[in-house]
């Protein structure tokens, strides 16, 4: 995926648009992480807005922490795929059942590389991820990707700019390349809740309150959620294949 700086810009370093090696494919895989909490328009306009917040408390509750946010963009031609995974099988956390969300900015399609997800499969279990050579990062075992896809839909989530889709930690989704002439832009995010965060068996740094009661946060910078100084242990390296 693409460096960034901690201003949440990408490095000044010019991606190779047709390179097919493992570090060109990566460079396309462009996320802006964590830059949402330092940007007011789409932190109230989206991650502390009231629309989104209603749906992820009702799954959720009157407390809701964002766990991670983030801009992803796949250029025109260019975007790379994002390969298949569960949220669970990469974050490896104890954190199990937070709410996800990506918001378009631009309409996703087929050709332009919409997510696209295994339905019912947020009801399976957590798969052990694996790393291989040219990959971006974990994902689900490719020929257990094959097997499932063979036997079953996959539902292709085709938006308009201001739509959301949501999911299960656990659901598999994927995002094939761009090779269309329109770029994709979308904005992400994950809510959790100050009792799942209490299940977790390693740390993030970027835990800010959304929600208390009921009632949307509205300070900027957001409000950090408290670290509890409990003590947790690095993820065991993803087996490479």
């Amino acid at each position: 995926m693409c460096d960034v700086e901690t201003d949440g810009r990408p490095d000044p370093d010019p991606m190779d648009p047709m390179g097919d090696t493992p570090a060109a494919r990566a460079a396309r895989f462009c996320k802006l992480g964590n830059f949402c909490v330092s940007a007011p328009l789409i932190w109230h306009g989206v991650h502390a807005a009231e629309p989104i917040l209603s749906i992820a408390r009702h799954f959720l509750g009157d407390d809701l922490v964002l766990k991670f946010n983030t801009v992803f963009v796949k250029p025109a031609r260019t975007g790379s795929e994002t390969p298949w995974h569960q949220d669970n099988g990469v974050w490896r956390d104890g954190e199990t059942d937070p709410f996800n969300f990506w918001m378009a900015l631009d309409p996703p399609t087929r050709s332009n590389g919409c997510l696209q997800f295994v339905p019912g499969s947020h009801t399976g279990d957590i798969i052990q991820h694996v790393l291989y050579e040219d990959g971006i990062h974990a994902e689900l075992p490719c020929d257990l990707v094959k097997d499932t896809l063979s036997r079953g839909a996959v539902a292709h989530v085709e938006l308009k700019p201001g739509d959301i889709v949501c999911w299960h930690s656990s659901a598999w989704h994927h995002s094939p390349p761009n090779t269309s002439d329109q770029g994709r832009i979308g904005v992400a995010g994950v809510y959790t809740t100050p009792a799942i965060i209490q299940r977790r068996n390693r740390g993030w740094p970027n835990y800010r309150w959304a929600m208390k009661g009921g009632k949307v946060v509205t300070t900027f910078p957001p409000e950090v959620y408290p670290d509890d100084g409990r003590e947790t242990k690095p993820a065991t390296p993803f087996p490479k294949m």
